[in-house]
């Protein structure tokens, strides 16, 4: 398997070089002139996906012209022949569909049990089996510095287990910048990678909210989504009164198919503060937290293309306050229904890509990413270039 992944990835480098074609595009917002964040371009002749960055910025490679479909939840979706990208940077307006303000949207059913149905629908929903070819990109930092960086393309492989969902992780390549201090590192950890596409496919992140136990402890509204007339939002805020670490929820969702569509989560900074407690040294007293999640509805097709986790946490060791943050993003480079065959020993069983060694046989970070860096993005990497493993 590692000799036929291999020859796959020779092969497609040296195809790349004669054929490939590299297009950067600029989203901008219409109205404000902002760049757009978070817009998904889908090549749809090889349903290859890319994600753009904090500036707005995508660089595309397409071997062949193709329609490329532009999409974002709050602009009306776009479709453009890649031939008519021929500037050096491409800037492509995108127009909001915001011309009203959003209505509380009244229901008979109490917006918990809604949730609860949409949750049940929309795992039925994704296209299982299926293979995501995925990449990984992870930033740490420690009392504000730079301390390690890694970076995978793997594919998961997806199909029905029972009520779950069962995924088998193929690692093609990766690479880790940066050193771990078994000592001092021990609370820094990067995606579980076993438990992830349960996460996602299986709306785990969401089940606080499902029980019925914590009904009373959040203000659960159904608004309309002005951005879109097919969706609508459902906002989930604990009340103030409340004690704990809970989460406030923006969950958009299409109401005719009865999907999700985005979720968004953070915990409000005051009400971890009002959780913390420092007295407690293995205790981790988490300052900052949310995640991002992006599913994709094309046809039949329904599947994650996009997530961004954030935490930031103090834990006390030796009587001096550590501070630890970590970033992940998460883009699905290309998606298809179609499986291939493995060894089974080519099965990655480690939780992270942190306990693997480097693999890396092409500038994959480039190539296949989907997701280019930012140039803060790019100083970080730099700053821990002379630490590859």
């Amino acid at each position: 398997m590692r000799k036929i992944l291999l020859l796959i990835l020779v092969f497609c480098s040296l195809n790349c070089l004669s054929q490939e074609k590299e297009i950067i595009v600029e989203f901008i917002d219409t109205d404000t002139q902002l760049p757009v964040e978070e817009v998904t371009v889908t090549a749809l002749r090889t349903k290859e996906n890319y994600v753009s960055n904090a500036n707005g910025i995508v660089k595309i490679k397409l071997e062949r012209p193709s329609y490329l479909e532009i999409n974002h939840s709050s602009y009306k979706k776009v479709v453009v022949k890649s031939v008519s990208l021929k500037d050096e940077i491409n800037t492509v307006y995108l127009e909001s569909t915001v011309n009203k303000l959003p209505e509380i949207i009244l229901t008979k059913d109490h917006p918990q049990d809604i949730l609860k149905a949409i949750v049940e629908n929309s795992r039925a929903k994704l296209t299982i089996p299926s293979n995501l070819r995925i990449y990984i990109r992870e930033f740490f930092k420690r009392n504000g510095s730079n301390v390690l960086y890694n970076d995978g393309l793997v594919n998961f492989q997806i199909e029905k287990d029972k009520s779950t969902v069962k995924t088998d992780i193929l690692i093609e390549q990766n690479r880790i910048l940066g050193f771990l201090d078994e000592s001092s590192d021990k609370d820094i950890y990067g995606y579980n990678l076993n438990d992830l596409m349960e996460n996602y496919y299986q709306f785990k992140y969401l089940e606080e909210i499902l029980s019925t136990k914590v009904k009373e402890k959040y203000d659960f509204q159904i608004k309309s989504y002005p951005e879109n007339d097919g969706y609508y939002q459902l906002i989930i805020k604990p009340l103030e009164e409340e004690k704990g670490f809970l989460f406030n929820y923006t969950i958009l969702y299409d109401y005719n198919k009865r999907i999700i569509i985005e979720i968004d989560n953070f915990i409000s900074p005051e009400r971890a503060e009002q959780n913390a407690n420092y007295s407690i040294s293995s205790r981790k007293n988490i300052y900052k937290s949310g995640f991002k999640t992006t599913y994709r509805v094309k046809g039949n097709e329904y599947y994650l293309i996009y997530a961004k986790e954030e935490i930031g946490y103090l834990s006390k060791k030796n009587d001096e306050i550590v501070k630890t943050e970590i970033r992940n993003y998460f883009v699905t480079s290309k998606f298809s229904t179609r499986l291939f065959t493995y060894d089974p020993k080519e099965v990655f069983k480690e939780k992270t890509l942190l306990n693997r060694a480097n693999t890396i046989l092409t500038d994959f970070w480039n190539i296949d990413s989907g997701l280019i860096l930012t140039q803060e993005e790019q100083d970080f990497i730099d700053s821990l270039s002379s630490t590859i493993k």
